[in-house]
């Protein structure tokens, strides 16, 4: 398993994995089949990393909702969204829902119905949908250790799932995990349940050098 953003409903998965990752075997730019640098055999990148430090060259589809320029380093320019319409509706659903007002589903199918043109059906989402569990079964998944934890108990979990795969990439999965109380409550990938206290980042020590009016945050 790579993410929990890529488990889910089988269309919901599918519609992800084929928009937003690189994935399967890899080519040039001039389409001639892309050879590994360890042994020569072809890169292919499968669904699957055994664990944050034994990964190799092959393990995990790779991140590719945004453009990658031919000849770009790891120093990217490209432009980043901070704030789509979609995340406007979704703010406005979130509202409604926790609030106990009804509206949530239809705002929520109106963002999935771009990715389910050739079936609406799939697209339709309710107010109970949203308010239900999550479809994702946390727990660790990685060389070291396998748990199922489940995501049935979730709050609003199914809400948090279609903000997962709405906004994968986007740089907001933590702050969301947060929001919905499952950052430190929940683990994945090679990510343990912990404390409380890590919501809320350390102050950085040279920032507590520099200022002695700064007190750092409890528990760092």
């Amino acid at each position: 398993m790579m993410t929990a953003l890529v488990i889910g409903f089988e269309e919901d998965k599918n519609v992800l994995e084929k928009e937003n990752y690189i994935q399967g075997q890899q080519y040039t730019a001039a389409r001639e089949i892309l050879p590994r640098s360890d042994n020569g055999e072809p890169l292919v990148y499968v669904n699957s990393v055994p664990s944050i430090d034994q990964s190799t060259m092959y393990d995990g589809y790779r991140w590719g909702k945004f453009e990658y320029a031919i000849g770009s380093t790891n120093r990217l320019s490209n432009d980043f969204p901070l704030l789509r319409y979609a995340d406007v509706l979704f703010m406005k659903a979130e509202a409604l829902m926790r609030s106990g007002q009804p509206g949530a589903g239809a705002l929520v199918t109106q963002i999935r119905e771009r990715d389910f043109k050739d079936n609406p059906a799939k697209a339709t989402v309710t107010d109970e949908d949203l308010e239900g569990g999550s479809a994702y079964d946390y727990g660790r998944r990685d060389s070291y250790e396998t748990t199922y934890e489940g995501g049935a108990d979730i709050q609003y979990g199914r809400f948090l799932d279609e903000l997962g795969w709405e906004f994968c990439q986007e740089g907001r999965r933590r702050q969301d995990l947060i929001r919905f109380g499952v950052f430190t409550t929940k683990s994945w990938f090679s990510h343990d349940a912990s404390s409380s206290h890590k919501i809320l980042y350390p102050i950085p020590n040279q920032a507590l050098l520099t200022n002695s009016n700064l007190t750092q945050t409890p528990g760092y």
